[in-house]
């Protein structure tokens, strides 16, 4: 299992990093319209075009933003380091599913298997934290046994 949690990481900071790339070719391309876009004899139509671009950026510039301090929080990470207890960096095998409690990123399929990855502050990553094997849970009116714990 621990080459499924190092692919897993891997693959983590791979989505990050590609996701990062696509918001910062957002924001060049909106850049590049700014300058390319001239003013017409239809200055409300210029303005509210721009002003509409700049909100745009805005929105790329805080996901990028927040993607940055989500690949920080991952490469914090030791998944090297084993415990019996589910903590950060946990990768987590209930009889329901398999998690990996590192950044949101939501279903990942590795290895032909599909993990959760999940942030610790999220609910269920709350429920989950300081669990060992053999310990349930109750989310959302659902009961998962806590399996294995990598």
């Amino acid at each position: 299992m621990l080459s499924l949690k190092q692919t897993l990481y891997q693959t983590c900071l791979a989505t990050l990093a590609t996701k990062m790339i696509d918001l910062q070719e957002a924001l060049d391309s909106i850049d590049e319209s700014k300058q390319n876009e001239t003013k017409s004899s239809a200055g409300d139509k210029y303005e509210t075009g721009r002003a509409m671009m700049q909100m745009e950026a805005d929105k790329i510039t805080a996901q990028l933003e927040l993607a940055k301090q989500t690949q920080s929080q991952l490469q914090q990470i030791g998944i090297d380091q084993s415990s019996d207890h589910i903590q950060k960096g946990s990768l987590v095998v209930t009889d329901q599913r398999t998690y990996f409690l590192a950044v949101s990123l939501g279903r990942v399929v590795v290895l032909k298997q599909s993990c959760f990855c999940i942030s610790p502050a999220a609910p269920i990553g709350q429920l989950l934290l300081g669990k060992t094997a053999g310990e349930e849970i109750v989310f959302n009116g659902r009961k998962e046994r806590v399996l294995e714990v990598y």
